[in-house]
C-alpha cells in the first residue's frame, strides 16, 4: 500500500491527484508480530497499513517507526500536509499493551503523547508530513 497519490474523478472529469479530503482507499497487508520484542517497525511493514501483535505477552511492548529520513526516502511523493494513516492491533492473549515510539525526526501530538494499544483493541494511527525531514504523528 504505502504512500500513493491516488487519481481521482469528479463529476464525470479527468483524473485528477488525489488531495487531503477526497477520503481513504487502501489495500492493506498485515504485519504480524509473533514474540514478545521490541521491534523497529520496517517501511514495508508499515506501507502494509496493519500491524498487529498475536503473542500472548508478559509485558508491554514497543514498536517504533522508521525515521523521518527513511519515510523521505520511500514515499517522495509526499507533499507537506500529506498524511498516511496505519493500524495496530492488540490481538494478543497476554493483558499487556503495544506502544508505538516515533521514530527521529518525529513528534507524538495529542493529550500525553499516549500511544499505547490496550489489549483487545485497535487504533488507527496518522502521521502528517510537517516538513522535508519531519512528520508528527496522531
Amino acid at each position: 500500500m504505502g504512500f500513493h497519490r491516488a487519481k481521482v474523478v469528479e463529476e464525470g472529469r479527468s483524473e485528477l491527484p488525489s488531495r487531503a479530503g477526497v477520503g481513504w482507499t487502501a489495500n492493506c497487508t498485515i504485519k504480524s508480530y509473533l514474540a514478545e520484542a521490541d521491534e523497529t517497525i520496517t517501511m514495508p511493514e508499515l506501507s502494509g497499513g496493519i500491524i498487529q501483535q498475536n503473542f500472548a505477552l508478559t509485558s508491554d511492548v514497543t514498536y517504533t517507526l522508521p525515521t523521518s529520513v527513511l519515510i523521505e526516502a520511500e514515499w517522495p511523493e509526499m507533499d507537506v500536509g500529506d498524511a498516511f494513516s496505519f493500524i495496530v492491533t492488540n490481538a494478543q492473549l497476554g493483558a499487556f499493551d503495544v506502544i508505538i515510539a516515533v521514530g527521529a525526526g518525529q513528534t507524538a501530538i495529542g493529550p500525553g503523547n499516549g500511544l499505547e494499544v490496550k489489549l483487545g483493541a485497535s487504533r488507527v494511527f496518522t502521521l502528517v508530513k510537517t516538513s522535508n525531514t519531519t512528520h508528527d504523528l496522531y
